[in-house]
């Protein structure tokens, strides 16, 4: 069994790909149609007839529930080709959906379709795996077949719209939907509309449309309505593409997705009021009104009416899954409009998806606003709530870039009661002590963390080398120690480097030379590159030195080890 190599996702594709409500252009598209998946119920086991099929369905089922589709999709296409039921057929397809083997959906399908070419539901499942290989003759050969046996070709608009972020299908569509023998189907122009609005034929679409409208199905139109207002829209057309929301709207007035664009035109042509109105008079259910608020709420933002936006968020619900959604908005649009203690309080609120998005923010905010100094009680405020202490690793590096390690390390400190088991915090801790030549408290945190893990050779090297570069006069306690952490885990780059380092120190160039090499072709790290070079030119290889020294420059042209080896060495790279 080959599993499908192709970026189009099957399973994604077709286990009811229904689009998500939005005011943009493209996802506004409809889905008139959903592709129905084969029933997964056990209706083939209950007619067999055949001791040994029901025994090769058993042992199909069985693998389905115990080892997942994978597993089962063979056993159910072996048994759908031997088989006349269409049943078994139809649980061969779904299960190889489920698995995304693209040729065991062609096979399964096309025998679905060979027993039964009256099954409307196979037709859209073989051409979506026919076009996800390029199959595209055999794809128009399908289409022709359904329109021989008489199968509506109603599934073709909303088949487009399944697949808009597909350019590949999306290219094979409108070179399929071309062909002269399907120029007379409505519902292959009414889906060729579609296509050339994916690839932005605005005017070709408002020259077209028309007479589409006219012979359209009902379950139709809502979509044309849309597409025909994006494509005025896009042509810069704003209030035809108003009048022409309206107009849907008159026809469907439930309509969500024609009154999302409606608003999002309205706020386009800067008439607000009119969308808050609109937006109130609708009637959406919660989740809606959170969704398509956020989307109006944004574009007021982007119009600089910060204070509309706030208005239209306030009075949204801020309960289910976008409340941290909601209230990231709002603190945007409170720090837009200079409210800046509520968006402060705002943004402090936001967790979820959005937690470290909105710590990143506040750290933004107050170091714009020259108020660095309250960041560490903010984010320690959060991190109780949140407990995250990776935010707490991620705004210490905040402060380090800011040039205000002093910050990082009170944070730093500040969080380890709080997250005491939280090893990362007290490792960061010890680098930061490190580099501001706090060398004592940098030791002292890497020995309580080797003493808390006595065989974990990362803490056990960052030790030893700390204290081998450090303090020279422990160096025979620093090489045990990076010894033992080379015995429990030989590969690892910066272990190496410290050996090879270590052995370098002692004067055993040659057994320098080999480690660090090791190191440098596994980790291409400055600090080790800094260490290799300098081997490199004891040893009067000078030339593989500077073309070590040259890479590391390249990938950090800032550390300080490195810097320190070439002022000694070969200061003319300094300048390159």
């Amino acid at each position: 069994m080959q599993r499908m190599q192709h970026a189009v996702s099957i399973k994604r594709a077709f286990l009811t790909m229904a689009f998500g409500l939005s005011v943009s252009a493209c996802s506004s598209i409809p889905n008139s149609h959903t592709v129905p998946i084969a029933d997964n119920r056990w209706s083939p086991v209950a007619q067999s007839k055949h001791t040994e099929q029901l025994e090769q369905l058993l042992s199909a089922e069985f693998a389905l529930q115990r080892q997942g589709s994978e597993s089962a999709t063979t056993l159910y296409l072996d048994l759908a080709e031997q088989s006349t039921d269409v049943e078994i057929a139809k649980r061969a397809t779904s299960t190889a959906m489920m698995s995304e083997d693209s040729q065991a959906v062609l096979k399964a399908s096309s025998r679905w379709l060979t027993l039964d070419p009256s099954a409307s539901q196979a037709y859209p499942i073989l051409m979506q795996a026919q076009l996800s290989i390029g199959a595209l003759d055999e794809a128009k050969a399908l289409l022709l077949k359904a329109k021989k046996n008489d199968i509506p070709l109603s599934f073709l608009p909303s088949f487009v719209d399944q697949n808009i972020r597909h350019d590949r299908i999306t290219t094979h569509l409108e070179n399929l939907l071309s062909d002269p023998k399907l120029a007379s189907d409505l519902f292959v122009n009414i889906a060729l509309l579609h296509v050339h609005f994916i690839n932005g034929k605005y005017q070709y679409i408002l020259d077209n449309i028309s007479p589409l409208f006219e012979l359209s199905p009902e379950t139709e139109q809502e979509g044309l309505f849309i597409i025909k207002a994006v494509s005025e829209e896009q042509l810069g057309i704003k209030e035809s593409a108003q009048k022409t929301l309206k107009q849907g709207l008159k026809s469907f007035p439930k309509s969500q997705r024609l009154m999302a664009n409606y608003l999002e035109i309205l706020v386009k042509n800067d008439e607000y009021q009119t969308a808050l109105s609109a937006f109130d008079e609708a009637q959406l259910n919660p989740y809606l009104q959170q969704q398509i608020g956020t989307a109006i709420a944004q574009l007021l933002m982007q119009k600089k009416q910060p204070e509309l936006a706030i208005q239209l968020i306030s009075k949204l619900p801020k309960h289910g899954g976008l409340r941290d959604d909601l209230l990231f908005i709002l603190a945007n649009a409170q720090h837009q409009a200079e409210r800046y203690n509520d968006a402060l309080k705002s943004l402090l609120n936001v967790f979820g998806k959005l937690s470290w998005e909105a710590s990143n923010l506040l750290v933004q905010w107050l170091y714009s606003a020259d108020q660095a100094d309250q960041v560490n009680s903010f984010i320690l405020k959060r991190a109780v709530v949140d407990v995250e202490p990776g935010h707490i690793t991620g705004v210490a590096d905040l402060h380090l870039h800011n040039q205000r390690p002093d910050l990082a390390i009170d944070l730093l400190t500040r969080a380890l009661p709080i997250f005491p088991d939280a090893d990362g915090l007290r490792y960061k801790r010890a680098i930061t002590y490190d580099m501001q030549q706090q060398w004592s408290q940098a030791i002292q945190d890497l020995t309580i963390l080797y003493q808390k893990h006595p065989n974990d050779p990362s803490y056990i090297n960052a030790l030893g080398y700390t204290m081998m570069v450090r303090y020279p006069d422990q160096f025979d306690q620093a090489f045990k120690l990076i010894q033992k952490a080379y015995d429990l885990n030989s590969e690892d780059a910066a272990i190496m480097d410290s050996m090879g380092w270590a052995y370098y120190l002692q004067g055993n160039l040659e057994q320098a030379e080999t480690l660090l090499s090791q190191s440098w072709d596994a980790m291409q790290d400055a600090e080790i590159g800094a260490h290799y070079g300098e081997v490199l030119w004891q040893l009067e290889d000078r030339e593989n030195a500077i073309k070590i020294w040259r890479q590391a420059l390249r990938n950090n042209s800032e550390l300080p080890v490195l810097l320190e080896t070439l002022e000694q060495y070969a200061p003319t790279l300094l300048g390159s």
